[in-house]
């Protein structure tokens, strides 16, 4: 099992601030995007448009770094690799 940290409204949604998704060593972020969709599936549709592209509304982040810098949702999960889904913020 992976745990994935939720932020601000993503918690809402979930009900949690943690969730737990089955996971395998090597997975990547679209696959275990699909086990989140599946097993929490409102906070899946306020992540993934269900064209299975990302609704803009969440970073998510793999051991610190946004998959935006790596390779989007084709990158790759180790087991030590900690995630978070981090809704956008602004402020001033």
């Amino acid at each position: 099992m992976k745990t994935v940290r939720l932020f601000a409204t993503l918690r809402d949604i979930a009900g949690t601030k943690e969730i737990q998704i089955p996971f395998r060593d090597g997975q990547t972020v679209r696959e275990l995007l699909s086990d989140v969709t599946v097993l929490h599936p409102k906070l899946g549709t306020a992540i993934v448009h269900p064209n299975g592209e990302l609704t803009g509304l969440v970073h998510i982040l793999v051991h610190g770094r946004n998959i935006y810098w790596l390779d989007g949702l084709d990158t790759t999960i180790r087991e030590d690799d900690q995630l978070v889904f981090l809704p956008p913020s602004a402020g001033g």
